[in-house]
């Protein structure tokens, strides 16, 4: 009856504390991005993007950063390492500012939501 029960035990704090893994604060999540790290660099520190604009390397991730997602974070991408990094959502302008003249943007600009 004792191993049962400190089994049970132990179990539930494993779960609860599982459970309980605080959120990062945007701002740290935010100052771990530096210009020059690489698409896979920063999806490795802060995971996939909610929210992919442009392409061929010269691109926006949006993030929803924050306990409730209320938080809106871009990183821009030329040749893909990061440009510049802003606390807004992404702004398809900035992305077809970093592509240049060598790309050409058409109407069919493309937004990848994740599911």
């Amino acid at each position: 009856m004792n191993k049962l029960f400190y089994a049970t035990l132990v179990a539930a704090v494993i779960g609860v504390s599982a459970c309980s893994s605080p959120t990062p604060a945007p701002d740290v999540t935010i100052s771990s991005i530096t210009q020059g790290m690489t698409q896979n660099d920063v999806m490795k520190r802060i995971g996939p993007p909610d929210r992919v604009l442009g392409e061929n390397g010269n691109e926006c991730f949006q993030y929803a950063l924050g306990k409730y997602g209320d938080v809106p974070f871009a990183v821009y991408f030329k040749q893909r390492a990061v440009a510049a990094t802003t606390r807004a959502k992404c702004d398809l302008a900035v992305v077809r500012a970093a592509a240049g003249p060598a790309l050409t943007y058409h109407s069919s600009d493309y937004a990848v939501m994740r599911r």
